[in-house]
């Protein structure tokens, strides 16, 4: 697995240095000509995001689903960070200790799955296009923590029915 990644962050790399190879065989003298010129060549080619970033809040101890639909993926990798951290590789799952993490993927794109959210889960999650120029969209995760409160402790009230008491109560987290 780890092979694997590291053959993966090489190739990454190799992509973003703009190392290139240009085409050239006698075989194919109108190659280029072949081509249609201008921007409808790049905006059919380049890939563009379909999901927006967004923000969610989850309740501690349910599941968190962030998508990352893509127009015209064909053959880039998707990459998802946590604050700045990557944490996949197009389906690929990086140190998940607890298995929580899932990917869950389609042919526009890859949704992150996070499963059993706990507070430290909160923050931003980013999906991006492992292109030449990179792009991402970004999506703010805010885990919503169970209240604990806890009831003041005092004397004993007894109230007739229909009488009104105050009892006094703290919350302590959430």
């Amino acid at each position: 697995m780890k092979n694997m990644l590291r053959f993966l962050l090489v190739s990454l790399s190799l992509l973003f240095t703009g190392y290139s190879y240009e085409f050239q065989d006698d075989l194919y003298p109108d190659y280029h000509n072949e081509v249609p010129q201008g921007n409808s060549v790049n905006s059919l080619l380049s890939p563009n995001f379909i999901s927006t970033s967004q923000g969610y809040t989850v309740n501690e101890g349910e599941t968190a689903r962030l998508p990352c639909k893509v127009k015209n993926l064909h053959g880039f990798v998707l990459l998802w960070k946590k604050d700045g951290q990557i944490i996949s590789v197009g389906q690929h799952i990086i140190d998940d200790d607890n298995n929580r993490i899932l990917s869950e993927s389609r042919t526009d794109g890859i949704a992150l799955i996070l499963r059993q959210v706990r507070p430290t889960d909160s923050g931003f999650y980013s999906c991006q296009i492992s292109a030449p120029q990179p792009r991402f969209i970004q999506h703010k995760l805010h885990i919503r923590v169970k209240p604990v409160i806890q009831i003041d402790e005092g004397t004993e009230i007894i109230l007739e029915e229909g009488s009104y008491g105050n009892l006094t109560c703290s919350i302590l987290s959430g």
